[in-house]
């Protein structure tokens, strides 16, 4: 029995030593650079997970008094700038659409073409009108979209860009790809405001699919100036064979994925991709001569080298007034935060919210409120 036991103990420990080793490479990632170093970035996809494990190690150790309980203390304890930047250490709270004095409303979100790729598959129809009323609804100020999609055969393609303007946005900046999935349909990134527009501007990342780029806009709301950034960082591409764990590990040429690449070459180009483009988003934002605020799709985690490049010296809106894990996506898992609204910090962050729908193939939207 005594055997038994030092065996079981001595698993453990293996196990523990594990957990550790993945979370104290995640604690990292900030320092790293995962565009050459990628398959260090791999544990942090999964950090609430490794963040949990190591607790229930906590526990399990003092509950059998053992020392390794203080020695995973210890460890969890170096990793809380990661801790404080993937949880929202807020209670919750329902979102007021009373706007208070000197407050810019911000609404972020991915539309994916306004669901008019599902439009065959619904037999003509889509989330297209309910997704537009919900923005309406929201009474917004600057609204960033990616994957914004207009289309010049307004036959099949309701407009969209007029169907904003009518909702009181009658400034708008839209850049679309220079290579578009027809010539009469274009896609990209688009921002709308209610204020006045001075000045825009965009910067490719050199890639000629999806809303992979950098724009700005300078609005002038009564006397004073704010740049607002929007982008969409490299995604992943992950076809529906790949969510299939059975064929992460088959050779190449056995997967079924349409690009025939293996699901770490994936991971490894969108790694290098991502670190590149947050790069140039940090050097713009530098630049800048004034406040800022960038949101977008980063197709990546807040625990993540891209996350803390892009963030730089700016508020994450998630962390001042949101709670929890703050999902922004409705597949894979419960704890993917790709979607964000950085901040001056001029600006006081007064609410915060995502907006669980399941209108966006996988986003859903996120807002807040911004005094100045």
């Amino acid at each position: 029995m005594a055997g038994k036991r030092t065996l079981f103990r001595k698993i453990l420990i293996l196990l523990n030593l594990g957990v550790v080793i993945a979370y104290l490479i995640s604690c990292l990632l900030p320092f790293i650079n995962t565009g050459e170093n990628w398959l260090l970035a791999l544990p942090g996809l999964v950090f609430p997970f490794i963040f949990f494990s190591l607790v229930f190690f906590i526990i399990l150790w003092a509950f059998l008094k053992s020392k390794w309980w203080w020695i995973s203390l210890i460890v969890l304890l170096l990793g809380f700038q990661q801790i404080i930047t993937v949880f929202g250490f807020n209670f919750p709270k329902e979102f007021s659409y009373d706007k208070k004095p000197n407050t810019l409303r911000v609404l972020q979100w991915n539309v994916t073409s306004w669901d008019e790729g599902n439009k065959k598959a619904f037999g003509g129809t889509s989330f297209r009108p309910l997704m537009l009323g919900l923005v309406n609804k929201q009474d917004a100020d600057v609204l960033c979209f990616e994957e914004f999609f207009e289309s010049k055969d307004t036959g099949y393609f309701k407009p969209n860009i007029s169907s904003i303007v009518k909702m009181g946005f009658p400034y708008y900046y839209f850049v679309p790809l220079k290579k578009g999935y027809e010539h009469d349909i274009q896609s990209g990134i688009a921002i709308f405001s209610k204020y006045p527009m001075i000045d825009s501007a965009n910067f490719s990342f050199k890639r000629n699919y999806t809303g992979e780029h950098l724009v700005y806009t300078d609005i002038k709301v009564n006397d004073k100036i704010f740049r607002i950034f929007a982008t969409h960082l490299q995604p992943l591409y992950f076809d529906e064979p790949d969510y299939e764990i059975s064929n992460w590990f088959k050779p190449e040429q056995e997967t079924n994925m349409s690009d025939h690449r293996t699901i770490f070459s994936k991971l490894k180009r969108g790694y290098e991709f991502r670190y590149k483009q947050s790069e140039l988003i940090s050097e713009k934002i530098n630049e800048s001569p004034y406040p800022v605020i960038i949101c977008g799709d980063f197709n990546d985690l807040p625990n993540s080298s891209i996350y803390f490049k892009i963030k730089g010296n700016l508020q994450d809106a998630f962390l001042k007034k949101g709670s929890g894990f703050g999902r922004t996506t409705h597949f894979i898992s419960p704890t993917l935060r790709i979607d964000y609204i950085f901040v001056d910090k001029c600006f006081k962050v007064t609410q915060f919210q995502v907006l669980h729908v399941p209108y966006s193939d996988n986003h859903y939207p996120v807002e807040t409120d911004l005094q100045f």
